[in-house]
């Protein structure tokens, strides 16, 4: 082979390199891909999804993740309550604004499964502070989002480990829901 296509131009000696290695490059590279995506589910890996924002991703099903199982799952109702309010609850009987008070350990893998029972689309953060927009979410820990809440009738959840001891809250991050009494103080012993 070497010397077979010395006389060729340059240009030409790279276009027959091309032509002769693009379908085993081709054919590598899809293998390699495979091999990855076997071994993200193999391996229980989330694989990133596009978002329209960064406020982290629910996940579905529960169980075991790349953080190791859930040491606290705790249910949570969304709905709305009489008076133009919204609230959260741990059962579907006692839905409260603001809701009730979720208190875990620093350190500890958390599940949160949101059910939302009311009539409007509904999600979960836990957040720095009350906000009417946009609240600073924190520890990856949204169900859905401001602009791709939960709708009526479904359900989210979302795993991820409280890091940092103190008070916080969560609430609703959609549009006004939080002011209406959408949310909840989360506290993080040390």
């Amino acid at each position: 082979m070497a010397g077979e296509r010395d006389d060729l131009p340059l240009k030409e000696r790279l276009w027959a390199l091309i032509d002769r290695y693009y379908l085993a490059a081709t054919v590598l590279g899809a293998f390699l891909l495979w091999i990855l995506v076997v071994a993200a589910i193999v391996a229980n890996v989330q694989l990133p999804q596009v978002q329209e924002e960064e406020l982290g991703q629910a996940v579905g099903g529960g169980g075991a993740t790349p953080l190791g199982p859930p040491e606290v799952v705790i249910t949570l109702y969304a709905a709305e309550l009489p008076g133009g309010k919204f609230g959260f609850g741990f059962s579907p009987d006692e839905i409260t604004s603001p809701g009730p008070e979720i208190r875990v350990k620093q350190g500890q893998v958390v599940e949160i499964r949101l059910i939302n029972l009311g009539n409007v689309r509904h999600a979960f953060a836990v957040v720095q502070e009350v906000a009417k927009t946009n609240p600073k979410i924190l520890f990856n820990s949204a169900i859905g989002s401001p602009n791709n809440p939960i709708p009526p009738g479904s359900e989210g959840s979302v795993i991820f480990v409280a890091s940092q001891a103190g008070t916080f809250y969560y609430q609703c991050p959609v549009s006004n829901h939080g002011p209406k009494g959408m949310w909840g103080v989360f506290t993080v012993e040390p």
